[in-house]
Formats: structure tokens, C-alpha cells, sequence
């Protein structure tokens, strides 16, 4: 009983943690950036689940921060409509393709979101980095089976 009680407390907290993470994002940013990047990293988590069954309760607060920071990065780089030089080589591109096909199909949803919400197209480069961050979550929370 008191393990299950331990437990449950712990599971509370974390979700605690995670409220409070998501309304600092939601406020470091100014005006509708704050707002955007609010709703964009929501629907990132909503596309974990749905994709991997990992709810941010279920990621560190660590893992939540860097992948909320890379998310403003690139709410930010899509707001910017600059253009990007391809920082990544076709091979590399490919290989972590192939290595991490959920994880990039699940990239690819959330920079599809991401454009929907900015009006513009986002580099491949974006799509990889976003990858990796999303596979940063998959691979350190606590369903790691999952």
C-alpha cells in the first residue's frame, strides 16, 4: 500500500512539474510567439503520445526544457523567413533517416504542424534536428519499452 502510495505521489508531482514547465515556455516568449510556440510544443507532446504512448509527464524535466527550447528555436526560425544553408550532407541525412524511421515520421507531423501554424516550409536540416530531439524523448523517458 505505502509503495502504491509513493508512487501515485511521485506520478502526481511530475505532472505538477510539467504544468509549471509548460506555462514558464508559454510565457518566455513575447506576444504571439509565447502563444504559438505554446500550442506548437502542446501538439509535439500530443504526437509523441499518440506515436510512442510517452505523455510529457513521462520525460524528465530536462528532456521537456531541451526539446521546448528547440522548439522555440525553430517556432523562431519559422517566423524568420530567411534562407538556410543545408548544414547536413544527403548521407548523414539519410542514415539517420533509415536509423530512426518513427522518430523521423513523427518529426515530419510536428514540422508539419509548425508550418501550418507559420505560413512557410522549413528546411530539411530543421527536419533532422527536430528528429533527433524527438528521439531524445522516446529514448529518455520513463517508458523506455514503449
Amino acid at each position: 500500500m505505502r509503495i502504491t502510495q509513493i508512487i501515485n505521489e511521485h506520478m502526481v508531482i511530475a505532472e505538477e512539474e510539467q504544468m509549471n514547465e509548460a506555462i514558464y515556455w508559454q510565457k518566455q516568449a513575447t506576444g504571439g510567439e509565447g502563444e504559438l510556440l505554446f500550442a506548437t510544443l502542446e501538439n509535439a507532446f500530443d504526437i509523441i503520445e499518440r506515436r510512442f504512448g510517452i505523455a510529457s509527464s513521462d520525460v524528465s524535466v530536462l528532456t521537456y526544457r531541451r526539446f521546448a527550447e528547440h522548439m522555440r528555436t525553430s517556432v523562431r526560425r519559422a517566423l524568420r523567413t530567411e534562407d538556410r544553408s543545408a548544414a547536413t550532407d544527403g548521407t548523414l541525412g539519410r542514415l539517420i533517416r533509415e536509423h530512426m524511421p518513427e522518430c523521423y515520421a513523427c518529426a515530419g507531423e510536428i514540422r508539419t504542424d509548425l508550418e501550418r501554424r507559420c505560413g512557410t516550409r522549413l528546411p530539411e536540416d530543421e527536419l533532422l534536428d527536430l528528429m533527433l530531439h524527438v528521439h531524445k524523448v522516446v529514448s529518455g523517458s520513463v517508458k523506455k519499452g514503449a
